[in-house]
C-alpha cells in the first residue's frame, strides 16, 4: 500500500508540471473607443485610438483552466460629457481567469474575464474652460473595472486578443464650478474602452 501511494505521488509530481503551463512575457496594446468588424482599418484611425498600454505579463494553466495577470503602464484618453477629453496615466493590474481550448499543437483559442485595478500616476487636477468659466476636476487615486476578452495563442509564445474594459468606479470628480453648487453634479467620465493587444511569452 505504501508503495502504491508513493508511486501515485511520484506520478503526480511528474505529471503536473507536464500538464501545467506557466509563461512570462510582455504585453502591449491599444485602447479603442469603438470596435468595427466590417471595416477593420477604421479601428486604428487616430480619432478612434484612445491610448496604449504595455508591461510584463504572466500566464498559468492546468488542463485548459488557468489565468493571467499583468502590470501595465496605461495611457488612456477619457471623454467628458461636453466632448472634451483628458489623458489619464495609470498603472493597471488586470487579474483574469481564463479557459484555453487547443486546436492542435500550434494553435489555441482562449476566453478570459476578471477584475482590473488601476492606480493614477499622472497629474491629479486640471481645469477646463467652458465659455468664460473654468471648471476644476480631480482624478481619483484608484479605480476598479472588469475585463472581458477572447484571443488566439500561436506557437505557445504569441497571443493576439480583443477585450472590453467596463469601469465600475468613476475616474475623476468635479471639484469646483464658478457660481454653481457642484455637490450634486454627476459629470460623465467615459473610461470604458475596447482593447486590442499582443503578448509574447518567453
Amino acid at each position: 500500500m505504501k508503495r502504491l501511494f508513493l508511486s501515485l505521488a511520484l506520478l503526480g509530481a511528474t505529471a503536473v508540471p507536464a500538464l501545467a503551463g506557466i509563461g512570462w512575457g510582455i504585453e502591449a496594446g491599444l485602447n479603442l473607443s469603438k470596435l468595427n468588424f466590417k471595416n477593420v482599418s477604421t479601428n486604428f484611425q487616430a480619432k478612434n485610438r484612445a491610448g496604449f498600454f504595455i508591461g510584463p505579463k504572466v500566464n498559468f494553466s492546468l488542463l485548459g483552466f488557468g489565468g493571467d495577470a499583468a502590470i501595465l503602464y496605461n495611457n488612456r484618453s477619457m471623454g467628458l460629457a461636453d466632448g472634451a477629453s483628458k489623458t489619464m496615466h495609470s498603472i493597471e493590474v488586470p487579474i483574469n481567469a481564463r479557459y484555453t481550448f487547443g486546436l492542435g499543437s500550434k494553435l489555441a483559442i482562449y476566453a478570459s474575464t476578471g477584475p482590473q485595478f488601476g492606480f493614477n500616476v499622472g497629474g491629479k487636477k486640471w481645469s477646463q474652460l467652458v465659455g468664460s468659466e473654468a471648471d476644476t476636476f480631480e482624478m481619483k487615486n484608484a479605480n476598479v473595472s472588469w475585463n472581458f476578452g477572447v484571443g488566439i495563442r500561436a506557437m505557445s509564445h504569441v497571443e493576439v486578443g480583443l477585450g472590453y474594459n467596463l469601469a465600475f468606479t468613476k475616474a475623476a470628480k468635479i471639484l469646483e464650478r464658478a457660481g454653481v453648487d457642484v455637490s450634486a453634479q454627476n459629470q460623465n467620465f467615459k473610461t470604458n474602452s475596447f482593447t486590442v493587444h499582443v503578448a509574447y511569452l518567453f
